[in-house]
């Protein structure tokens, strides 16, 4: 396609995002439009940051964790199933009364809005989900990219970030501003030091700059900020940003493609609350992923769903999901009842925001634990002294207790559930996975490997009716568990 035809196909996808946004039509967020100047053929990215000191040397540990014998879970193994059996689940998986998973969903285009965990942070689970859809990757695309930018552990829709130190993360499950003032992703990138930059490649996976038009999302406060931009190695332009207090958006607009975007902080405070931009009308799936490593369904609890109404158009989203859980079960010692509360208290806040949407909650996957090699041996050592850890089911049990908590809290607001626990074969199965050939679960067994992220979403897409034919094509293919 030459430069005419882009720049033509630009301007109908500006109009068309125009036309259809939800808070640019709501008057709820503050709109600020700065025209800036595309280049083709703009050069990479280049951080620039100082390169990371290595790693000190550490010495070899005389009492390594290993994982524990195969045999020694097989023992525990019909002991806890057993005992899962003395007390059914009283919730079955099949939600009754709550409405089919893809009813809402529109023929011509399926719209996701996915918050979760590390497990969902790391984007394998999600990039199997788009594979099994049978879609082509022009026709799979996200609209939000959250504030998540540079933050280990989390893969985004963005070719490569660059971040300076001057930033706090703000999630809402673990900072009450992130909670007050959240973005879509209920995370936040916040600074308070006047100097603050990044940098962010918008090209696509494949090398190539598809937006004309982006939104940069962030919170208004009482001063006045200034803002430098460059986009495409370009120079430099200045805007200074002031208005009520509340959310706000900063949009900034091309005649053609944006491949870089580079901000620096001359006057702050700056909070950050994630990017925007448009989906092409040619677009099968929208998937926008919100994950955060060490995220609870908490942050949901803590959020006024008025706070977010801002960032989406109604409906936002034909599905939405929750994919928490591992982190809650650190907790020790688990307590069902404040687990219960607070998941009550979480989906009725996230059910306030998309009253309408079908909603899926993702139960998590069974857990190991790692034992000393003088535990293995029997030999005492002042750091086995733990008694609790010769249990090699105890996480087993409790990531059970909160899927049965799970299912009973999503049949009380109308939605569905699907378990990674019993996908995977219940109790133990954190050992067998790991011992799986490629494995499956990663060394901590807390964390899959890629292939097991992408055999767990291969499981639920066959569970949930997840494929091509969702899309109008052929059959789901089959999957061996």
């Amino acid at each position: 396609m030459n430069h005419v035809a882009l720049a033509q196909a630009a301007l109908c996808l500006v109009l068309a995002w125009g036309s259809t946004l939800g808070h640019a039509q709501s008057g709820l967020a503050a709109m600020t439009r700065l025209q800036v100047q595309a280049q083709s053929n703009a050069p990479d990215l280049q951080c620039g940051l100082p390169p990371r000191a290595p790693r000190p040397e550490r010495p070899a540990d005389p009492d390594p964790v290993e994982w524990p014998d195969q045999a020694e879970v097989d023992k525990q193994v019909p002991a806890f199933r057993e005992s899962a059996s003395s007390t059914p689940d009283a919730v079955p998986a099949d939600v009754p009364g709550a409405s089919p998973l893809w009813s809402h969903a529109n023929p011509s285009v399926l719209r996701m809005g996915i918050w979760g965990d590390s497990h969902l942070a790391a984007g394998f689970f999600t990039q199997e989900l788009q594979r099994l859809s049978g879609l082509s990757p022009e026709l799979v695309r996200a609209r939000f990219v959250p504030a998540s930018w540079g933050r280990p552990g989390v893969r985004l829709p963005l070719r490569k970030t660059c971040v300076s130190p001057d930033w706090q993360f703000e999630p809402a499950h673990a900072q009450s501003a992130g909670a007050a003032q959240p973005g879509p992703g209920l995370v936040n990138m916040s600074s308070l030091q006047d100097g603050a930059w990044l940098a962010l490649d918008l090209r696509n996976a494949a090398g190539r700059a598809e937006h004309a038009q982006i939104r940069l999302l962030y919170q208004q406060t009482e001063r006045p900020v200034t803002l430098a931009l460059r986009v495409d190695a370009g120079p430099e332009q200045f805007i200074t940003l002031q208005g009520e207090e509340g959310p706000a958006v900063l949009e900034l607009w091309a005649q053609e493609a944006m491949s870089t975007l580079a901000l620096r902080v001359m006057q702050g405070p700056m909070r950050l609350q994630g990017l925007e931009w448009p989906v092409a009308p040619h677009v099968r799936l929208h998937m926008d992923v919100f994950g955060y490593p060490g995220a609870t369904a908490g942050g949901w609890r803590h959020v006024r769903p008025e706070s977010l109404m801002p960032w989406w158009p109604q409906p936002p989203y034909d599905l939405v999901v929750l994919a928490f859980g591992t982190n809650e079960g650190n907790v020790q010692p688990f307590s069902a009842q404040a687990y219960r509360q607070m998941l009550q208290a979480s989906v009725s806040q996230w059910r306030a925001v998309f009253p309408l949407t079908a909603c899926l909650l993702i139960a998590p996957g069974d857990r190991g634990i790692l034992l000393r090699r003088s535990q293995k041996i029997g030999k005492p050592s002042p750091r086995n002294a733990d008694r609790t850890a010769s249990d090699l089911l105890r996480f087993t049990r409790v990531h059970q207790e909160i899927g049965r908590i799970q299912k009973q809290v999503a049949r009380a607001h109308g939605c569905h559930v699907w378990s990674m626990f019993e996908a995977m074969g219940g109790a133990g199965s954190a050992y067998r996975w790991a011992r799986h050939n490629p494995p499956l679960m990663a060394r901590d067994l807390i964390h899959f490997t890629v292939p097991g992220y992408q055999r767990l979403a291969q499981l639920m897409a066959k569970d949930l009716g997840w494929g091509p034919a969702l899309f109008g094509d052929v059959p789901v293919p089959a999957v061996n568990r």
